[in-house]
């Protein structure tokens, strides 16, 4: 493995490539120093390329094993990626932040946001940050320009997400900078708290809980540099071959229940109803504001103010999914207090399914008898009740009480304090939590849920056919739900197309890939970007290695590919209870599928384990020690 001098160069013997600052600042919260680094070699940069699988390799690299989620020495690696910033792609506007997960205290945690936050990183002259130490005090970094300062964040220790970002605009004294904090569900250490940035955008599963272990409640960023590109007119070309695959959102889809229309299915009760009834009454009424990310014509965030009922007025700031939505769906709440429960979860800064998960199991056990008003503090765990679950919002974000307590800690958790036949209704994923839709209809997405780090948001979901651009090697299609050749193959293709677009730094709702196009104009625009010659199969082997080392930091800690399906909640398991596919699983699938994925990954279907043929391919042979060798 290379060292700190080889990776980090102290002088660049190779071109630095366009797209990139060709730095990363280092932060010591302990000692409060800081120190630029070079960005690795062109050779490197062409094989990790940036976000998740730069972040992933140099996490690998620095993290002791013995390292533990809140520990001084767990470290948070953020990275943009060559097209990040340069306003000439839609979707050019990510970032990606890995670290040891507190969920599940042995695999990968990512948290990746978009927005204008990780533009103005790179317009101050960074591609990245890294983070390690803890600090005496609660601080903020602030870096201008090319210039980096750790600040006091006492004012804003214990504030929502909102009021810290207003707050820190107006101290910095710069109207457009940017700010990515913690609410006080990370201050807390949450197991589940969120970077926020933007208003509009978070990095869920976990960033915000070693941010606040850290006791960083933000990083401020402004600058004025703009990315070099290699080829101006031939970014713009395929730029714009992106921008025609867009779907564009609509105001219209804002006004209804989200995607559970796509789905056709929604979480009710604690995933014990799929069916759709009037969970979005009165959205009609509301005014509705598209807010793109940085040149995004997608226009997935969005603004709403309340028209109607007791909440009307209240104003909240919405990312591109509508988790937000069916985490207080599955809670038994409908209508527009559901929107204001979300603008409270997110100022929180609390990862909606997580919450959501933990608390629906104690209010099934309310429900069946297994809990009375004397063992939940005077409170009544009734679905439906919005004032129990405002309270229990707070109370779960500063850790009050016991069950402030235990719905910080997680679902698992919360069965665990319950007993008895509560362990059989929890909904998690290796002790983290699947994105909060009902994704049970659904093969693909069920395969990718299961298969994910459950420190992160899963990548991939197979489809029934592959995307167009792919026809020329892939034959396979379509898939048929009830039956489950092929699905474990589309899976490891969707994640591979996936993860190059994500470590790249395009965002994953910009990928249109079920479209002609989608793909081969992704490829081109790196290419215009860099100044390389990818093909679109070398952006498939870069997606692939990505996934190969996040399986890596994973096989290190202890974890093992059985841990995919037998360490999942039995809730999410079940057959669908009604509606339209009522009676489906792919539990009864399992534990092929999961096999035959990790198989077809070239990793051994039970240990996980890389083969080293897999390692030789991608070039990992570094991390040979690791390898499957049978």
């Amino acid at each position: 493995m290379l060292n700190s001098t080889e990776l980090f160069p102290q002088q660049r013997k190779t071109r630095l490539p366009g797209g990139y600052m060709g730095k990363i600042l280092r932060v010591d919260l302990t000692s409060g120093s800081m120190k630029d680094e070079n960005l690795p070699e062109e050779p490197m940069l062409q094989k990790l390329l940036g976000g998740q699988a730069l972040a992933t390799y140099i996490l690998l690299k620095e993290l002791p094993l013995d390292a533990k989620p809140y520990g001084h020495e767990n470290k948070v690696v953020m990275m943009t990626g060559p097209i990040t910033g340069t306003g000439l792609t839609p979707g050019g506007t990510k970032v990606t932040a890995v670290y040891l997960s507190p969920l599940t205290e042995h695999t990968l945690g990512r948290g990746a946001s978009s927005g204008f936050w990780p533009v103005y990183l790179k317009a101050a002259g960074y591609d990245g940050i890294i983070v390690e130490g803890v600090s005496p005090k609660p601080a903020y970094l602030f870096i201008h320009d090319g210039k980096a300062e750790l600040r006091d964040a006492t004012s804003v220790w214990g504030k929502g997400a909102r009021e810290t970002e207003d707050r820190l605009r107006e101290e910095v004294g710069i109207k457009d900078a940017k700010v990515m904090c913690i609410g006080p569900a990370g201050e807390n250490l949450v197991r589940a708290a969120m970077l926020v940035n933007d208003y509009n955008h978070n990095a869920a599963h976990s960033g915000g809980a070693v941010f606040g272990a850290k006791k960083l409640k933000a990083i401020v960023v402004y600058g004025t540099a703009r990315p070099p590109v290699h080829d101006r007119e031939r970014l713009i070309e395929a730029g714009l071959r992106w921008r025609n695959t867009l779907v564009q959102r609509t105001v219209e889809e804002k006004k209804t229940a989200g995607h559970a229309l796509d789905v056709h299915a929604v979480p009710n009760l604690n995933y014990r109803s799929s069916l759709i009834a009037d969970h979005a009454r009165g959205f009609e009424q509301n005014r509705v504001t598209l807010r793109p990310c940085f040149q995004c014509q997608r226009l997935c965030p969005w603004d709403v103010e309340i028209g109607e009922g007791p909440r009307a007025g209240t104003v909240g700031h919405f990312n591109a999914g509508s988790e937000w939505l069916d985490t207080f769906f599955n809670l038994g709440i409908k209508g527009n207090e559901v929107l204001y429960l979300a603008e409270r979860i997110n100022d929180l800064g609390i990862e909606c399914s997580h919450f959501s998960c933990g608390v629906a199991v104690a209010f099934e056990a309310w429900e069946k008898g297994l809990l009375n008003v004397e063992q939940t503090e005077g409170l009544r765990f009734e679905w439906g009740n919005v004032e129990t679950v405002d309270r229990l919002l707070d109370m779960a974000a500063r850790r009050e009480g016991r069950w402030g307590n235990l719905f910080a800690e997680g679902p698992t958790q919360v069965a665990d304090a319950i007993g008895g036949e509560a362990w059989k209704w929890v909904v998690h994923t290796k002790k983290g939590t699947p994105a909060l839709h009902d994704w049970r209809p659904h093969f693909g997405q069920m395969l990718r849920e299961i298969v994910a780090s459950g420190g992160m948001k899963p990548q991939g979901g197979a489809s029934v056919n592959p995307p167009p651009d792919l026809k020329y090697r892939e034959k396979w299609g379509p898939l048929d739900r009830d039956n489950p050749k092929g699905w474990p193959w589309s899976q490891v293709i969707s994640e591979q197309h996936r993860q190059f677009c994500g470590i790249i730094g395009g965002c994953w709702f910009a990928l249109m890939h079920q479209k002609p196009d989608g793909l081969n104009s992704i490829v081109d625009s790196l290419n215009a970007t860099t100044g390389w010659n990818f093909t679109l199969d070398e952006g498939l082997d870069a997606g692939h290695r990505s996934i190969i080392l996040q399986s890596l930091f994973g096989t290190q800690r202890g974890w093992v590919a059985e841990d995919d399906w037998k360490d999942v909640g039995p809730r999410f398991l079940e057959p669908i209870p009604d509606g339209k596919f009522q009676g489906f699983t792919i539990a009864k699938w399992l534990p092929g599928i999961v096999y035959e994925y990790h198989r077809l990954s070239g990793r051994h279907e039970k240990s996980g384990r890389p083969f080293i043929d897999t390692l030789s391919k991608l070039g990992l042979e570094e991390f040979k020690d690791w390898a499957q060798l049978d």
